[in-house]
């Protein structure tokens, strides 16, 4: 089997002449070298080396030449990179997560964190819960911020944290019929069209169940994937939508819209933070993710 410090021998050797001024450039002893190159000579059955003074390079050692010194510069190159990323020099960070979190959780803390790595590329992603753990999964990103339910898989490279749990509520125009209620029970809302999010969104999911369990019978009629669009359809319908908290900032200042609470809330919505255990080495990652506790803990006490 090759090794690195036949190669290093091979290349001292072609380009000094000299097994003896080899061994001095590598930092070893000449029978250390002889030894070396002839391992590699029979690694590959054939002479690498004309034995002369000055040594020269046989038809298949002039052959090999520029494999070797490729391989070292391939080594040399990814012994770079990873320290690189060992010191917090990686070119980019991926970050993936649920929409409310890009639109309003995370512009509040990245600018500092761009400030800490301004050589850094940060790449944001608003994607379904699902679909950012499998991005995680593939090794796509460094991070997922997504809604936490009993169906999430969670792998064994996985840390998984805890940020804050938030209320689910009902959001409808200022004139549904349903306004004039302070809290709504499950059984009224079943009487009305829902607007609701796409399949691989943990919030369906969570609404479909909650009726489920109570034997009732649910009217999703619209399917969509961001607040903004949800607002829009609502303040124009008696269409209504259950959505978690930090998803209705841009309701409570608008007259055309109210929020109602659950006469029985479902579990508050949780929200995760999760990256491999192998990414929260890298500085990078680490500072991030202290980023991403400091604001939560804000958001909590907001609420």
């Amino acid at each position: 089997m090759l090794r690195l410090d036949q190669l290093q021998s091979f290349l001292a050797i072609a380009e000094t002449g000299s097994f003896q001024a080899a061994a001095r450039r590598c930092g070893v002893t000449q029978p250390t070298i002889s030894r070396q190159i002839q391992a590699l000579e029979q690694c590959f059955g054939m002479q690498l080396l004309h034995r002369s003074n000055p040594v020269k390079l046989t038809v298949a050692g002039d052959l090999f030449l520029h494999r070797a010194q490729r391989i070292c510069q391939e080594w040399r190159a990814a012994n770079a990179e990873l320290k690189a990323m060992q010191n917090g020099q990686q070119q980019e960070l991926c970050i993936a997560a649920i929409d409310s979190i890009c639109r309003y959780f995370l512009p509040g803390l990245l600018p500092a964190f761009c400030q800490a790595f301004p050589k850094m590329q940060l790449r944001v992603t608003a994607l379904g819960s699902d679909r950012a753990l499998k991005v995680l999964q593939d090794g796509l990103v460094d991070l997922a911020i997504v809604m936490g339910d009993r169906h999430l898989l969670k792998q064994s490279e996985w840390v998984v944290e805890l940020l804050y749990s938030e209320p689910v509520q009902v959001l409808m125009a200022a004139e549904h019929p349903l306004a004039v209620n302070e809290t709504l029970p499950w059984q009224l809302l079943a009487t009305f069209p829902h607007v609701v999010f796409k399949d691989g969104y943990g919030m369906r999911r969570l609404v479909n169940e909650e009726f489920s369990r109570r034997g009732l019978s649910w009217q999703p009629a619209l399917e969509l994937n961001t607040p903004e669009a949800f607002i829009a359809v609502i303040r124009e319908s008696e269409m209504v939508a259950l959505l978690p908290r930090s998803a209705l900032q841009e309701a409570l200042e608008d007259p055309t819209l109210v929020i109602r609470d659950l006469a029985a809330p479902p579990p508050p919505r949780q929200v995760l933070a999760i990256t491999t255990r192998d990414r929260l080495t890298l500085p990078p990652v680490a500072q991030l993710l202290k980023l991403i506790r400091e604001q939560a803990a804000h958001e909590s006490c907001l609420s």
